[in-house]
């Protein structure tokens, strides 16, 4: 299983290193680990992405039932100096493995989908995909956890272009993969602060907190 692992993680960082380089990425990060919120509970959550683009943008989070929820994210992108846009995105993961004292399974691990949308001076983007996640909680002797986690993505990537420029055409829709790998750690039940690395495109670094409300 470990080796499997590995190996995996290496041919994901393989595949993730050849986005092209018109392709955008996230604007949001990952900034969550496998692990579902929970039935019924809701979080806010803010962060900053310092990338190709710089990003702020808040979200929400709620727990569909115990091993699913969605959250919606809302921000502004400024990209290559231009003026700072809007962004959306909103995502959706369940949990079907999950790591603990009585269970065989070796991490947790989530399955989503996501989109994302920017209008960016001269060309918008639409993203939609699939994502893997996968996270390793580690409980600390002064309470909380810190969990490693990664995710890789695959998704189509629409771009638009407002203006004519030469060699392109109007729009262009591209397959493109991505991976994230940060570090959560939960100071207490309500919060949480994340840091992460992205190599989707728009590669940076991302920090991040979520506050629970229910």
């Amino acid at each position: 299983m470990k080796k499997t692992l590995v190996l995996a993680l290496l041919a994901a960082f393989v595949v993730a290193g050849s986005v092209s380089a018109d392709s955008m990425g996230s604007a949001f990060g990952t900034l969550t680990t496998a692990r579902a919120l929970g039935a019924g509970r809701a979080a806010f959550g803010a962060g900053v992405g310092i990338a190709d683009a710089t990003s702020f943008f808040g979200s929400f989070t709620y727990g569909l039932s115990n091993y699913t929820d969605g959250r919606i994210k809302v921000g502004l992108i400024d990209h290559d100096g231009a003026d700072a846009e809007l962004t959306i995105g909103a995502d959706f993961k369940w949990q079907f493995w999950s790591y603990g004292p009585n269970s065989k399974n070796p991490f947790d691990f989530a399955v989503g989908a996501f989109f994302e949308y920017a209008d960016i001076e001269r060309f918008s983007v639409f993203q939609v995909g699939g994502q893997l996640i996968g996270s390793y909680p580690i409980s600390l002797r002064t309470g909380g956890t810190l969990a490693p986690y990664g995710k890789f993505n695959a998704r189509l990537e629409s771009i638009s272009w407002d203006d004519h420029f030469p060699g392109r055409d109007d729009s262009e829709s591209n397959l493109e993969v991505g991976l994230n790998g940060g570090l959560q750690w939960q100071m207490t039940s309500d919060i949480a602060l994340y840091g992460e690395f992205q190599i989707d495109g728009n590669d940076g670094v991302f920090f991040g907190i979520d506050l629970a409300v229910i």
